[in-house]
Order: C-alpha cells, then sequence, then structure tokens
C-alpha cells in the first residue's frame, strides 16, 4: 500500500475519530444531568445527530465514501428488497436472543450495585415519551450502526494489515461498541460486546447495514421503554 493511500486511510480515521470520542466522554457528564433534562436531551441531539451527520457529509464531499462505501446500497430489485426484510426479520431474531440473554446472565452473576446511568431513566412521561424513545432508537440504530460496523470495516478492509481481516474488524468494532456503553455499567457491556460480535458476523455475511439497523432499533425500543 503506498503512502498517499495510507494518509487517506488515517485522516479518514481521524475525522470520524469524535464521533467514538463523544461516544465514550458523554457518559462523564450523562450522570449529572438527570435533574437537568433539557441540558441532556440537547446535547444528546448535538452528539447523536449533528456530529455524525456533519462527519458523513464531510468524509462524502472531500473524500467520497458514501452510502454504499459503509453498506446502504441502494435496493433496485423486488428480490434484493424481499432479502433484506428476510434478514432484517432473522438478524432481529437473532441478535435478539444473543443479546438479552447473554445481558440477564451478566445482570444475574455480576455485582450492579455501583451507581449506572440509564437512557430508559431519562425517558418522560406522558404522550412525549414515545417521541423521546423512537428517537433514541432511531439515532442508536442509525448512527451506531454506520460507525461502528460500516465504517471501522471499511477502513480495516482498506488498511495494510497483515492479520485476517475479518478478525480484526470483529474485535475493535465489538470491544468498541462494549466499552461506549460503559456508562450502563459492566452487564450492558458484556451484553453490547456480544450484539456487536454477532453484528459484526451478520455484517460480513450480508454487507448491508439495513438488517442491523432494524435489529436494533427493537432491541433499543425495548430498552428504552
Amino acid at each position: 500500500m503506498n503512502n498517499a493511500y495510507s494518509n487517506y486511510i488515517a485522516r479518514v480515521s481521524m475525522v470520524i475519530a469524535p464521533f467514538f470520542i463523544f461516544g465514550m466522554i458523554n457518559g462523564v457528564y450523562n450522570r449529572g444531568l438527570v435533574e437537568t433534562p433539557w441540558l441532556f436531551w440537547l446535547l444528546d441531539i448535538l452528539g447523536w445527530i449533528a456530529l455524525p451527520s456533519i462527519i458523513l457529509l464531510y468524509i462524502y464531499r472531500y473524500y467520497g465514501i458514501g452510502l454504499h462505501d459503509y453498506g446502504l446500497a441502494k435496493l433496485s430489485t423486488p428480490f434484493q428488497r424481499r432479502e433484506i426484510i428476510n434478514w432484517s426479520v432473522l438478524s432481529t431474531l437473532i441478535l435478539s436472543i444473543y443479546y438479552f440473554a447473554f445481558g440477564w446472565l451478566a445482570w444475574r452473576f455480576i455485582d450492579t450495585s455501583a451507581n449506572t446511568f440509564s437512557y430508559g431513566a431519562m425517558v418522560p412521561e406522558g404522550n412525549t415519551r414515545y417521541i423521546a424513545v423512537v428517537y433514541l432508537a432511531i439515532t442508536a440504530a442509525v448512527f451506531e450502526e454506520i460507525f461502528f460496523r460500516g465504517l471501522i470495516w471499511r477502513l480495516v478492509y482498506s488498511s495494510a494489515i497483515k492479520y485476517n481481516k475479518s478478525v480484526v474488524y470483529i474485535v475493535i468494532s465489538s470491544l468498541l461498541f462494549g466499552l461506549v456503553h460503559w456508562e450502563n455499567g459492566l452487564p450492558e457491556v458484556i451484553s453490547a460486546i456480544i450484539f456487536g460480535l454477532v453484528a459484526c458476523v451478520l455484517y460480513l455475511r450480508l454487507h448491508n447495514l439495513l438488517p442491523l439497523m432494524v435489529a436494533h432499533f427493537f432491541i433499543d425500543m425495548v430498552n428504552f421503554w
């Protein structure tokens, strides 16, 4: 791989890094915003909608990385659409089983006495509850799958790594995905890592993020409710 292409990957990595950094540090202040919900929601919108949207527009404008490159290919035929629907149902079933099963085991056998943050606790009561839950589920499903699954795979696949790239991708993606949930406690980190492992395997099979987004959305709907 020539130096120009290596620099290209390094620059793209630096551009998308702020999203991962935000995901790691937002747990530091989330607990302190329990009593100030308006500020929590403002920062959440900036971090989970504005920031990733700007990054995706930037890498499309300056590096030519678009929807197709990270797994959102256009479904141009009825067969492709049917296949994606089938895989969406199957992915939701598979990921739900792994995520909730390992989550239940983790919560059962790991000490959870330490104070942890819960997004579900920030969801308001009343009619706005539906809007808040759908918002949380959609933003997580769309942007987390793009960044943690699609973009990481593109960078690993395009890199000069000499090891098995699929294995490297699965390890990096699932660990990052688990660690970004640290403020929810160790059981959630474990279940998120398991979710990430299975999601990466599915992505390597499908090379399309839509089924994973659908599964992620429904799982988070349950979590945030």
